[in-house]
């Protein structure tokens, strides 16, 4: 199958604040590779990439996936809403060894609802795991997770660990989504 050729093409973004690693857990999914120099985001960057979606039934699916990489500084929260329309999922990140990132992420979500106002799939990302001087506990993230009805995952960007199963997993609950609600006309 052709990059031009999927079953089903969803827009996620990536949000959270800067320097949680949204740039390289976006970069090591669609490129396959970890750089240490990135630098801030200006406004949003854009990536696509098709991944393979097993169905309930068991057969298989293509999923294009529009990943808009949203800049967390607040110098650039005016933009933001613009970048936000039109999306089918999203990935909250935060960054294990730093606090504040993880208290914020109720204001990311606040900031997701208003843009787009309606709910749409999420996925919690605890990233920088690789790292030792952890602050936020996983029962911590999995508790906010669990509280507001979004998958938990672990993630380094650095490693590779964790990066595929976060696309894959929001990629397989966007196509069940949409198959349910086309099923109900």
């Amino acid at each position: 199958m052709s990059s031009s050729s999927y079953d089903y093409l969803f827009k996620v973004v990536v949000l959270g604040e800067g320097a949680v690693g949204k740039t390289a857990i976006v970069t090591r999914f669609s490129h396959g590779f970890f750089r240490t120099d990135y630098k801030t985001t200006i406004g949003s960057q854009f990536a696509v990439k098709n991944i393979t979606v097993t169905r309930t039934d068991g057969s298989e699916v293509t999923v294009k996936l529009q990943i808009w990489d949203v800049a967390g500084q607040s110098r650039f929260q005016i933009l933001r809403p613009m970048y936000y329309r039109g999306s089918s999922g999203g990935i909250l990140v935060f960054d294990v060894t730093r606090k504040r990132t993880f208290m914020v992420l109720q204001e990311w979500l606040d900031e997701l609802r208003k843009a787009i106002n309606k709910d749409i799939p999420l996925m919690l990302v605890a990233n920088k795991t690789d790292l030792p001087d952890r602050v936020v506990e996983p029962a911590e993230s999995r508790r906010f997770a669990d509280e507001r009805n979004m998958p938990y995952l672990e993630s380094s960007a650095k490693t590779g660990e964790g990066i595929v199963d976060i696309f894959a997993q929001l990629a397989q609950t966007l196509v069940r989504a949409r198959e349910q609600t086309s099923n109900l006309y």
